[in-house]
């Protein structure tokens, strides 16, 4: 058990099972510990992770589809540091005037900053526990609310790659939000040929890779697929304000895709929280040929420093880096 979820157990006295909710709980037994009335994610591998387990009142999605308030709300620290204003606006949203805000994270994840964000909410926060390198903090909500709109954190920003330019979605907590980031950016300079018909977007984030596969060969089917809410609703809205066809849905790497794709491109996900996580990709990685159609290929750009290679060389054919810089390098394979 991770923990945060250690320290909230030290700590069951101070919560209401009658009207807590919980959200951004890892996926570990905290629940089976804890008495709550829902709870809430925007992690799939979470969510998915905790169904399977039995846990009940559990929620999905890019906002917590309620009407209902609450009189106490424990909240997890997010690994996105970006994305923590607006959690607390959504969070905030639900709770009672006079109700209470528990937060809880670890040192490493900057609990000690984070803490102060407590005041946008009440003015008086109070440190309940401290352990494990861990603290648990509480807050009395006395400012009012401003509605709360998911639309509002909506950012656009152009993306041009050669002869096609698209306008892309994000919102803070999503991967390269307000820009494109580099990787990317080198990817789309070196996609090569566009197969037609299935395509995946492994790791999607908002939707740019996916949608300008879309745009230079529009005889394309795009499946975009990501564990983050936020990143499939940016996803949508990056291939509607494009007017573009794609398949967007969540899936825990490749447990959600069936069939096979004429081709798989993506950006991967490496991190996790403050550390750095590989298994989500070599993962990935070494179940695609189950999942490409014969000759089809694969591009995949990450950080120069992260080891796939040999992974890649083993699990598929014809394997050769495309290009690199500094930073960054393009993979290309075929099955």
């Amino acid at each position: 058990m991770q923990n945060t979820s250690q320290v909230v157990i030290r700590n069951l006295k101070e919560f209401d099972a009658s009207s807590l909710l919980v959200v951004g709980m890892p996926d570990d037994d905290l629940l089976g510990e804890l008495a709550y009335k829902e709870a809430f994610t925007w992690d799939y591998s979470v969510y998915s992770t905790l169904s399977k387990r039995g846990f009940e009142n559990l929620s999905w999605g890019a906002v917590f589809e309620t009407d209902q308030t609450f009189k106490q709300i424990l909240m997890f620290v997010p690994k996105s540091k970006p994305e923590l204003d607006l959690l607390f606006a959504m969070v905030s949203s639900k709770l009672e005037a006079g109700g209470e805000l528990l937060l809880v994270g670890a040192k490493k994840e900057g609990i000690n900053s984070v803490a102060k964000k407590l005041k946008s909410v009440g003015e008086h926060p109070e440190k309940l526990d401290m352990a494990r390198h861990c603290q648990l903090w509480s807050v009395i909500k006395t400012v009012q609310d401003k509605p709360f709109n998911l639309d509002d954190w909506l950012e656009e920003y152009e993306v041009v790659s050669g002869d096609e330019q698209l306008t892309a979605i994000s919102i803070p907590g999503v991967f390269s939000h307000g820009r494109l980031d580099g990787a990317t950016s080198l990817l789309l300079e070196n996609l090569g040929k566009i197969p037609s018909g299935r395509l995946l977007d492994f790791g999607c984030g908002c939707g740019v890779l996916g949608a300008m596969l879309v745009k230079k060969n529009p005889e394309a089917m795009v499946e975009l697929i990501d564990i983050n809410a936020l990143a499939l609703y940016c996803a949508e809205k990056t291939l509607a304000k494009n007017n573009l066809k794609g398949k967007v849905y969540p899936s825990n790497g490749l447990q959600g895709v069936t069939g096979r794709f004429n081709g798989v491109f993506t950006n991967p996900p490496f991190h996790s929280g403050v550390k750095t996580n590989y298994a989500t990709t070599e993962t990935f990685i070494r179940k695609l040929p189950d999942h490409m159609t014969k000759a089809a290929p694969l591009r995949l750009v990450a950080n120069v420093f992260l080891k796939y290679s040999d992974i890649i060389d083993s699990a598929l054919d014809r394997f050769d880096t495309v290009t690199e810089n500094t930073k960054f390098r393009v993979y290309k394979a075929y099955r």
